[in-house]
């Protein structure tokens, strides 16, 4: 050990500059010991009119284990707190048990209570609060573990300035030594130092140990103005593009200042919904809004390329789903683009009965016919989804790039909800197969059996088998003359990927009102 660290000086630089402030996070609580080293970091509030009265002195408000919550005096009366312009912070527990002894930190519940903290626990010793906001994100607050205690500082001075507190932040350094070395010409003397932040006393002296002790106080003032987390006047909304003025420049306005009804719509890329498709099991997307279950955004999603929302219907978004929006947001040279869906049901009030938009109208489609096929029947056509693998259809959307990643991902699903689903178990009923008939052979021996031949229907389905098999489920191959087949039918090399995609929905489409004409 130098002369420095005996001074402490890396404690009093640290205290002069902020303290134990380190990204947003404040350390409350630490104690340690051994013969040489010791330290100790407490805390409390303090009322805002008692601050300078406290402030004046290095002497620590409250005390580690003696918290004055709560007492009962002689004469039975009760009073929550001893001191009542102290207000404890933390709380140290201590338990003999049996053959035990049980020690740990608690938060003091008003603050819990206030953000409505959601705990989890590993042991009593290692804990962890999180604030939890209306759309289930989890934010760290209060981080307990190793015998320490941090606190995210935003979340400290908003407490105290709703509370009208300041919060003293107790410290306590020591080291003792023997002995020192002869050239430190160690000079014995005792200082009181403040400023606005910090009060504290530092002692050197000699009384058989050369001792070195730094105690004092630091103060975490309140904001300058009250802001609750509760006070929706306090939410940040984005800016988004409602036109162009006559410079060409796009003209922004904010959902939070703008009428409902004005009407006033902005636009957005259709691979805005990119990310919510891929995350099925949270969201549902369809004809009118995205939802999940902490928002629902109306959007009108039956247009082919854009997707309209009514301006002040983005406040429902939380901030970081606003910034994801706002990358996609795009002025358009139409004055007032909606589809004819979105116009008559949500402007007009008259319900629609299908969606427009290929890929909505597909699974509408699908859904309705096998519910009109099981009520003819008796049995699926298209065997029902297991639990595990609906996400498939919520996932399923038309393409919005010339993505073949994509292209094959939003195909396979297709393949999936339609030939692979078939119910063969039912359809052979009855039939008289030869060995190596197979899936859509099969099916179309179901039509034959009933005296129907749809040529086109079966020549379909077999290229997009083939398809399938020879380009999307396993690696190409220029030898597979199955799929070159289907990859001269769906004409790969003159179209963009996005036209086959959306033939490959018209022509499901189209197998389905085939089917319902022919034997529903």
């Amino acid at each position: 050990m130098n002369l420095d660290q005996f001074l402490l000086k890396d404690k009093i630089q640290e205290i002069q500059n902020g303290f134990k402030i380190k990204n947003g996070w404040l350390l409350i609580y630490e104690f340690s010991y051994d013969e040489i080293e010791s330290k100790a970091i407490f805390c409390c509030l303090i009322k805002n009119e008692y601050f300078e009265k406290y402030s004046l002195c290095h002497s620590w408000p409250i005390q580690h284990g003696y918290e004055g919550k709560s007492n009962v005096y002689g004469d039975n009366s009760y009073k929550t707190y001893d001191n009542e312009e102290i207000e404890p912070f933390l709380f140290h527990k201590s338990f003999n048990i049996k053959n035990d002894q049980v020690n740990y930190i608690d938060i003091a519940e008003e603050f819990v209570l206030y953000y409505k903290l959601y705990e989890e626990i590993t042991d009593k010793q290692n804990r962890k609060y999180y604030f939890v906001n209306d759309y289930g994100e989890l934010d760290e607050v209060i981080i307990i573990e190793n015998n320490i205690v941090k606190i995210k500082i935003k979340y400290l001075k908003e407490y105290l300035t709703i509370r009208d507190m300041h919060f003293f932040i107790s410290f306590e350094y020591m080291i003792l030594l023997k002995s020192v070395q002869n050239d430190w010409n160690l000079e014995f003397f005792e200082n009181d130092i403040s400023n606005k932040n910090y009060f504290y006393n530092h002692l050197v002296r000699n009384f058989g140990s050369n001792q070195s002790w730094l105690i004092g106080n630091y103060f975490i003032k309140p904001n300058s103005f009250k802001k609750s987390y509760l006070d929706f006047d306090n939410f940040h909304c984005e800016d988004f593009i409602i036109g162009i003025d006559e410079n060409g420049d796009n003209i922004l306005a904010n959902p939070r200042k703008e009428s409902k009804a004005n009407f006033t719509f902005t636009y957005f890329k259709k691979e805005v919904l990119n990310k919510y498709y891929n995350n099925p099991t949270e969201y549902e997307i369809d004809s009118f809004s995205l939802s999940n279950k902490y928002f629902r955004l109306k959007i009108d999603n039956n247009l082919t390329d854009i997707i309209p929302v009514m301006l002040t219907d983005l406040v429902i978004l939380p901030e970081k789903e606003q910034l994801h929006w706002k990358q996609y947001n795009i002025s358009i040279t139409e004055d007032f683009k909606l589809s004819s869906t979105y116009y008559n049901t949500m402007i007009l009030g008259n319900w629609y009965e299908s969606p427009e938009s290929i890929d909505l109208y597909f699974k509408h489609s699908y859904n309705e016919f096998n519910k009109k096929w099981f009520e003819k029947y008796g049995w699926n056509l298209y065997k029902p989804l297991a639990k595990e693998d609906s996400f498939n259809l919520k996932a399923l959307h038309l393409i919005t790039e010339n993505n073949i990643k994509s292209f094959c991902e939003q195909t396979l699903t297709i393949v999936k909800l339609t030939i692979d689903r078939i119910n063969e178990k039912e359809i052979v009923k009855g039939l008289q197969l030869e060995s190596n008939c197979k899936g859509i052979s099969k099916f179309q021996k179901f039509f034959e059996n009933k005296n129907m031949d749809i040529p086109d229907l079966f020549e379909f389905l077999r290229h997009l088998q083939s398809l399938r098999s020879g380009l999307i489920a396993h690696t190409f191959s220029s030898t597979n003359k199955d799929c070159k087949k289907a990859l001269e039918y769906f004409r790969f090399n003159e179209r963009d990927l996005r036209e086959i995609h959306k033939e490959i929905f018209e022509k499901s489409i189209k197998t389905f009102k085939t089917l319902e004409r022919y034997l529903l």
